[in-house]
């Protein structure tokens, strides 16, 4: 009998690779899951996965079989070029690695054993991570893939490895389904039930929609916002790890999705509703009481009796659920004690019966993905976006603002000045106003802000040295003194916790050594390092061949080594193979330790808004992008997408001129890619016209709230109305009638470099 597979709104869609997207010498069986290479030869075994794959989705496949015929072993990796039939290489390396648009990782031999589970992903820092399950990650950055479109996987059964399995993906709480049978009954494929599955997402989001405006319009509904904490003797809110840990366990934020707490219920009611948000957790057993965070992060219980009390006195901050005894994760121990308590038994006057410690509850992990091991992955699993956004949850106010005035010119220091105070309330939204110009911030004069405030944070404040994009601490003792390296860390926390950019230019060794990741810099750049003393020193290091240049460089430099902290330099046991290692103390040293005071104290900074750095550092890999130079520079198309336009009605003359606008358009976008004009005081940049209209030079960490779009104005009979923006809405204003792509191009070039304030066109 078939298997009749029901895909449900958590597919990510079938894990089979392509029938006709493989090798000379593949072979595909077991419903397309298994691919197998014919061992005569050691290439064309190339196999493309049968459907495009997202960012973070984790795929994995098990080792089947080898052979000790050939060397080498399996390969795999992504493209964004759709892959065609006829036009499959022998082999993947070097014929798709040195292709632009594809990224070829070689995996380790010494994990390409028969029976052992990988699995591979590339994240939205453009890093391909690659482990046995439960083991070792290995990582690779991804050149000249676009993270926007789409991605194709592919896997090379290259040398040793002649046979994998594909087992199945996930992403988040969302796996795929590992066939794609045909119904036996109906006839209908996995497309044809994908199509289904979406109709009835959609009709799902409708009644979703319609129930909560029904529950808005009733006065008695509260949608409280919980989290349940593990240790009963918990005095302060956890930290964004412990965060994500607990909810990842079945603590912390309910997974499921609620209608709100009615303000009439009874408390056996309201018993019922927190057990139910927590099913993995025999609550009603244990007992819970509630409580609240003051603005010191102290959890104080809430000694109120009825809902009404509970919601007046919590406002609009989280209702903390206090266990009476500890919750041990990842085990289940039968409690002895019965499983109804009475409805009023959290209440202050009936407190539950204390719970022996050798008693506690515990839990078992809602993980289940593929073996054991995987299942204590946590919070690494974790993409940037969901981080950010469980941070935000959990400490920013998301109806509360404080205000901002500044002066365009003086924008540091009125940052400065904000955080300086210790009650600086940098967890309510910032309503940014900028002296003299007319602005309501709905969002853009914020994004500005924010962009500028970083931009002069690299090179107004006087902590950083170096080039664009590999910059390192000053070693300031009068910055250090004034605390700016502190300052830096603040603003920078302030920034990206509130949806603005990052540094965006630390050098990739550096941050990675404030992360305490180790690893040999003997391929460092010396030509990065700012001082042209130490690039002499580094160089001649570096060029050491020979134990005569060795035996020159103890003379000459052999002092200043030492103080890097290689005193062996003076051994007599010294040789050539310790080049390496000397080049790699002395880069340390200078990079990292010499500054190690000022490091301290920026990432103090950034730890002073609730325990940034500590989640940067746990999240290192994620974080990438927001500390060091991975931007890529919008392309044409990228931009393109970026909008949506809003047309005038089909047929009239106002849809013409308007159809004609939008072709002159693209032909500036056009010009902007092959940079025409020549003259650079004359040249545009996508990031200009985006800055322009949203108050961002970039896609924000999490996204702009709504599609950027155009929009069209009438021009003047007198006069030239320049092309104008509204940031907040996120809108560019073109005119209905221009002669050609050279006077649009001079107008959004006047309009952008000629209005650099609000309310001003």
């Amino acid at each position: 009998m078939k298997h009749v597979w029901q895909c449900g709104s958590r597919c990510l869609g079938p894990m089979t690779f392509s029938v006709d997207l493989t090798g000379q010498n593949v072979t595909l069986s077991q419903e397309g899951q298994l691919a197998s290479r014919d061992t005569s030869s050691f290439m064309n075994g190339l196999a493309f996965l049968s459907r495009t794959v997202k960012v973070d989705e984790k795929l994995c496949i098990c080792i089947e079989e080898r052979t000790s015929l050939w060397d080498g072993s399996l390969r795999v990796g992504f493209t964004n070029i759709c892959p065609q039939r006829n036009s499959l290489p022998p082999a993947s390396i070097p014929d798709l690695r040195d292709t632009r648009g594809y990224c070829v990782v070689p995996v380790p031999e010494d994990l390409c054993r028969c029976g052992v589970q990988l699995q591979f992903c590339i994240n939205y820092a453009g890093m391909v991570i690659v482990q046995e399950i439960g083991g070792e990650k290995y990582y690779l950055k991804a050149e000249g893939l676009n993270l926007n479109n789409p991605l194709w996987v592919f896997i090379d059964l290259y040398g040793s490895t002649s046979a994998v399995r594909l087992l199945r993906s996930r992403r988040g709480n969302r796996t795929s389904c590992p066939v794609c049978p045909v119904d036996s009954i109906s006839g209908n494929n996995w497309l044809a039930r994908e199509a289904e599955r979406q109709t009835s997402e959609e009709e799902h989001s409708y009644n979703h929609k319609t129930e909560t405006r029904k529950i808005q319009k009733t006065s008695s509904c509260w949608k409280a916002s919980l989290f349940l904490v593990q240790y009963a003797s918990k005095m302060t809110i956890p930290s964004p790890r412990e965060c994500s840990e607990l909810t990842r366990a079945g603590l912390g934020v309910p997974v499921q999705e609620s209608r709100g707490v009615d303000l009439h219920w009874t408390w056996q009611e309201l018993n019922q509703f927190i057990c139910s948000r927590y099913p993995l957790v025999n609550l009603d057993v244990i007992g819970f009481h509630f409580a609240k965070a003051d603005k010191h992060g102290r959890l104080c219980r809430l000694h109120a009796n009825t809902l009404k009390k509970i919601k007046k006195e919590l406002a609009d901050n989280i209702l903390y659920i206090v266990p009476q005894t500890d919750i041990v994760l990842n085990e289940m121990i039968t409690h002895p004690l019965s499983s109804v308590r009475n409805a009023n038994s959290f209440s202050q006057s009936r407190s539950p019966p204390p719970v022996p410690e050798k008693q506690r509850h515990r839990l078992t992990s809602t993980s289940s993905f593929l073996s054991d091991s995987s299942r204590n992955s946590s919070v690494e699993d974790m993409d940037f976006s969901s981080l950010l956004r469980e941070f935000q949850h959990m400490h920013l106010s998301g109806s509360e603002h404080v205000p901002v005035l500044v002066s365009r010119n003086k924008v540091l220091q009125r940052a400065k000045d904000s955080v300086s105070n210790s009650n600086f309330p940098w967890t309510k939204i910032p309503l940014v106003t900028f002296v003299g110009e007319e602005a309501l911030d709905c969002g853009g004069p914020r994004r500005e802000f924010f962009r500028i405030l970083m931009m002069e944070v690299q090179s107004s404040l006087g902590i950083f040295e170096g080039q664009p994009g590999h910059l390192f601490f000053t070693y300031d003792q009068m910055a250090l003194e004034e605390h700016k390296y502190e300052l830096a860390g603040k603003l920078i926390a302030w920034s990206v916790a509130h949806g603005g950019p990052g540094l965006k230019s630390l050098d990739p060794c550096l941050y990675q050594l404030m992360c305490t990741q180790e690893f040999q810099l003997v391929d460092f750049n010396w030509h990065l390092i700012p001082d042209a003393d130490i690039q002499d020193k580094l160089q001649k290091i570096s060029s050491c061949r020979t134990m005569a240049d060795l035996q020159r460089l103890q003379i000459e430099q052999g002092d200043w080594i030492c103080e890097c902290g290689f005193p062996g330099i003076y051994r007599r046991e010294i040789s050539i193979q310790d080049v390496p290692k000397i080049y790699s103390f002395a880069v340390r040293h200078y990079i990292y330790l010499r500054t190690s005071n000022m490091i301290h104290q920026f990432t103090k900074g950034l730890n002073a808004y609730g325990q940034f750095w500590d989640m940067v550092r746990t999240h290192w890999v994620e974080f990438l992008p927001i500390f060091t130079n991975m931007h890529e520079s919008l392309s044409r198309s990228t931009f393109k997408d970026l909008f949506q336009i809003h047309w005038s009605k089909s047929g009239t003359k106002k849809r013409e001129a308007e159809e004609e606008t939008i072709h002159y358009w693209e032909l500036v976008l056009k010009m902007i890619e092959d940079k025409k004009p020549k003259a650079p005081q004359n040249e545009l940049h996508f990031e200009e016209i985006l800055a322009f209209i949203t108050g961002a030079d970039e896609v924000p960490p999490l996204g702009f709230s709504q599609k950027p779009s155009i929009h069209f104005y009438q021009p003047e009979q007198r006069g030239c109305r320049l092309p104008y923006a509204n940031t907040c809405m996120m809108g560019l204003f073109l005119p209905r009638v221009v002669k050609d792509e050279v006077e649009l191009y001079r107008m959004l070039l006047r309009a952008i470099r000629d209005s650099a304030a609000f309310g001003r066109t």
